[in-house]
């Protein structure tokens, strides 16, 4: 479908977003169907200048790319609750900016504890390669129940509930290889369902482009009592995924 097709249909909800509120590009394409997050960021971009185009953001909270400080304005101008407050924040607080407007994730899904003081938010990943990660990472975490919500070229957001996940490979990120074993974070641990479901993963692990780490002691490389499988994707990056029954 042409994108011209789009537009109208895009731009006509935008222009019902409150103020003081907003919609990742992905809770768009989730409404209105027939197309992906990118289609309304390109949409958006180019016909967007009669809306309120800041109320339209990525799933991270963060505002359109190359129009920051034009954003922020508006945010505090309008209320917008922010990560940080309204006079230091950045991003839009998504838990609770985010509207709810029968089609959008408000924030009280599955990810559990929305909002609550302490809950995780978001973990944010910083990658060389995009593609890869997209792939590697992308295939994991849709197995695991999370959706792609937003996607913007070098970055990607995927959700469950009110938690989310980012990939980024944006011009920030610096050269070289992540290494899990410096300082740092070491690795990510998810629930992955029941024994089946984890022994199902990692059958299929290989061809998504991750690796069994420690298969010598598989599925107890945590301990006798721990059912577990360790992964490694290409980059280097280790997540635990861990049966709950």
């Amino acid at each position: 479908m042409p994108l011209e097709d789009h537009a109208d249909r895009v731009l006509d909800l935008v222009a019902t977003i409150p103020e003081g509120r907003v919609l990742a590009y992905g809770d768009i394409a989730k409404r209105l169907g027939g197309m992906g997050p990118r289609t309304v960021g390109t949409v958006m971009s180019r016909y967007g200048s009669d809306v309120p185009w800041w109320r339209v953001i990525r799933s991270d909270g963060r505002p359109p790319q190359g129009l920051e400080n034009e954003a922020l304005e508006h945010w505090r101008a309008e209320g917008t609750p922010l990560t940080g407050g309204l006079l230091d924040g950045g991003r839009a607080d998504m838990a609770r900016a985010r509207w709810d407007f029968g089609g959008a994730s408000s924030g009280a899904g599955t990810g559990g504890g929305a909002g609550a003081r302490g809950a995780l938010h978001h973990v944010e990943i910083w990658v060389d390669d995009i593609g890869a990660a997209g792939r590697e990472w992308g295939w994991l975490l849709g197995r695991l129940g999370f959706h792609l919500g937003d996607d913007w070229g070098h970055g990607q957001a995927w959700e469950l509930g009110s938690l989310y996940i980012v990939l980024e490979a944006g011009p920030d990120v610096l050269a070289g290889r992540h290494e899990r074993r410096r300082a740092g974070l070491n690795h990510l641990a998810f629930y992955g369902g029941s024994r089946a479901e984890v022994d199902a993963l990692v059958d299929d692990c290989t061809e998504a482009g991750w690796a069994l780490m420690f298969a010598e002691r598989h599925p107890y490389a945590g301990g006798p009592q721990h059912y577990a499988a360790y992964l490694e994707s290409r980059e280097g990056f280790e997540v635990e995924v861990v049966a709950s029954t």
